[in-house]
């Protein structure tokens, strides 16, 4: 086991035959500490910014990993600089680990480091003090160097690898083709290895890892390579001679998915551009937006189209002037608040673009006038009507509510009715939130997916009473008439959930499943189902009450709006879903599974192989708005929001 085939390609082992190892460069890895090995890896130094002490042991192991293929006599790159261990606590994402790197990138500075490692990021959050840090880190000459994250999906990176003082790395296999976990964005300035690479584990045992994190410490290696030759260089100018000397990939030129392209070492070439030639390279690039006004209309969303003088792209930061009025996401996405007129402004290479946005009356998507239309919210804030202006209204896909039945109503498109009780009823509602569930995710003028084809599963004789065989038989019918997405009951007994999960997951059923249950059970933690937690109708999650809190814990994957949702109650007439009708978490959670099944309809019609909950998994870090900073145990990748697929 050894990274020799990565070493010739990407140059290295020529380059150390010159005796090039990156003697004297002095490399921080902030991580989850470092050991040391005799005769295999040595640690300098360094600083525990969790315990304020001198204490850098690696209790996870990833540190330790990071810096053997930085430095290591058998797997590193650099294997004659100096290695120094910054501890965090990465086993978290939050504002208290963020200002242990910034206390991190301190030491750094005053430690008068060459070159700073840090595989790890922050999705979701933004932090002025860790990017201004950075920059200052930057400013003393420090490079810094980041993983661009393994979420396998286009999107803005997390910081710090998002900011402009840092060089983001993203993995490539031994093909030189993207990872299918790298992270991917224009926010990507080079690619190098990172899959099935040789490291050593917190016990100095020989291991093979794979991510961006070992592609940045690769990367990091080659750089201290390049470093050691010219101490003096800056670290704008090593960019510029990264970018002159990397192997093109991919679209030529700059993309999103390995950068600039796949980084190289090299013997720093006599002349190169210098720091002060780059600046006046810079002063003609700008951007600006092709139109001088933007209108769009209230819960309606519209790309600002931001351009690049000269046609370089980079990451721009996008602000509004007033909130209230408009947003504006981090892609440039405009979305109409109420009714007036703001300034978007956007930030590229210290010059900025402004346009005005004005924000008027929608003219569409006005329901009858016996629907309560101020609590039609949920239909706006989740992009639904932007869908079905679209024509993306959930048709041909083929959706299960298991439950409590519902009535007969010519207020929601209900395919098929069946009851595997007893009973053998015909549109029977036993409690009275069979009809409510339903009209969310069917209702024609209030659901989410007027236009699927719903199929009404009653399992459940009264208000409670629900046999494990029937919650059983219920899943197994739709297995059996290839449904694509249903509510994946509590009910349904531990023993035999999972092998029911996979059952489902093998028919590409999609299952979800309700946060605010009697236990947390297998479907919960299961693989094969998404849990859905709810949030108020202001994006909040309500904590500390026993009644009306729903479980946490990491397999939280999304959440909706519980209540103040306008829905058909049982006696066919058109409510509001208050806290007050039953303030239990398992029916305000319930009313959020509803909405998500009606959501996963709109995508699903769009792309079929959208599938199972493996793969809807997958796509929820770009379709939600997070809440509470990024990915959490209560509220999961956050409010789950319908768009259009690319």
């Amino acid at each position: 086991m050894d990274n020799s085939d990565f070493f010739n390609a990407l140059n290295i082992t020529s380059i150390r035959e010159k005796n090039i190892k990156g003697k004297g460069i002095k490399i921080a890895v902030i991580d989850s500490g470092t050991n040391s090995f005799d005769g295999k890896l040595f640690i300098k130094g360094g600083y525990n910014c969790i315990d304020k002490n001198n204490d850098y042991h690696d209790d996870d192991g990833h540190g330790t990993s990071v810096a053997s293929i930085i430095s290591s006599v058998n797997y590193g790159v650099a294997i004659e600089s100096d290695v120094y261990s910054i501890k965090v606590d990465l086993s978290l994402a939050n504002e208290i680990v963020i200002n242990q790197v910034v206390e991190g990138v301190r030491w750094c500075i005053d430690n008068k480091m060459d070159i700073v490692n840090m595989s790890f990021g922050f999705p979701g959050y933004e932090s002025d003090e860790l990017e201004a840090i950075c920059l200052e880190a930057k400013k003393n000459g420090i490079i810094l160097v980041c993983a661009a994250g393994n979420t396998s999906i286009n999107a803005y990176l997390p910081i710090p690898a998002r900011y402009d003082s840092t060089i983001s790395i993203s993995n490539v296999d031994k093909n030189n083709v993207i990872s299918k976990t790298s992270s991917y964005s224009f926010g990507i300035d080079f690619c190098c290895y990172g899959e099935n690479v040789a490291a050593l584990d917190k016990n100095g045992e020989s291991v093979v890892v794979s991510g961006t994190s070992f592609s940045s410490a690769m990367a990091t290696g080659i750089i201290a390579l390049l470093r050691q030759q010219n101490q003096d260089i800056t670290c704008r100018e090593i960019y510029e001679i990264l970018k002159d000397s990397c192997i093109d990939l991919g679209n030529k030129g700059k993309d999103l998915y390995y950068g600039y392209g796949l980084i190289q070492a090299i013997i720093v070439p006599i002349t190169y551009k210098k720091e002060y030639e780059l600046i006046l390279e810079d002063i003609p690039k700008n951007i600006y937006f092709p139109q001088v006004k933007l209108q769009v209309q209230e819960s309606d969303q519209v790309n600002s189209n931001i351009a690049f003088l000269p046609n370089e792209m980079g990451y721009v930061k996008f602000f509004v002037t007033d909130s209230s009025i408009a947003t504006v996401s981090e892609q440039g996405i405009v979305t109409g608040r109420k009714v007036g007129t703001t300034n978007l402004i956007a930030i590229y290479n210290n010059k900025a673009a402004v346009c005005e946005v004005d924000v008027v009356t929608s003219d569409n998507n006005n329901p009858p006038p016996d629907i309560p239309t101020t609590n039609l919210f949920n239909l706006k804030e989740l992009n639904v009507y932007k869908m079905h202006d679209s024509g993306i209204k959930g048709k041909g896909i083929k959706i299960a509510y298991l439950g409590y039945g519902c009535i007969s109503t010519d207020k929601i498109n209900v395919s098929k009715y069946v009851d595997v009780t007893k009973e053998k009823s015909n549109f029977v509602d036993s409690n009275g939130y069979g009809t409510i569930y339903t009209s969310l995710i069917a209702g024609k003028v209030i659901g989410v997916a007027p236009e699927c084809e719903m199929y009404v599963i009653k399992e459940s004789v009264d208000y409670s009473a629900r046999s494990y065989a029937n919650c059983q038989n219920a899943v197994k019918w739709c297995i059996d008439n290839k449904i694509d997405i249903i509510n994946f009951d509590n009910g349904i007994q531990d023993t035999v959930a999972d092998s029911l999960l996979k059952q489902c997951y093998d028919a590409n059923i999609i299952c979800v499943t309700n946060g605010g249950g009697w236990a947390i059970g297998p479907q919960h933690k299961s693989i094969y189902s998404i849990t859905v937690n709810y949030v108020t109708p202001d994006k909040k999650f309500i904590s500390g009450d026993e009644n009306k809190t729903p479980f946490s814990g990491s397999f939280v994957d999304c959440v909706s709006y519980g209540y103040g949702v306008t829905c058909v109650n049982s006696k066919d007439k058109y409510d509001v879903y208050e806290i007050g009708t039953n303030p239990n978490k398992i029916f305000l959670c319930d009313v959020a599974v509803m909405q998500v099944m009606g959501l996963l309809a709109l995508l699903k019609q769009q792309n079929p192989e959208i599938n199972n909950a493996v793969k809807v998994r997958d796509l929820l870090p770009k379709l939600c708005e997070p809440l509470y900073g990024g990915k959490n145990d209560n509220t999961g990748y956050g409010l789950l929001k319908a768009g259009i697929l690319q």
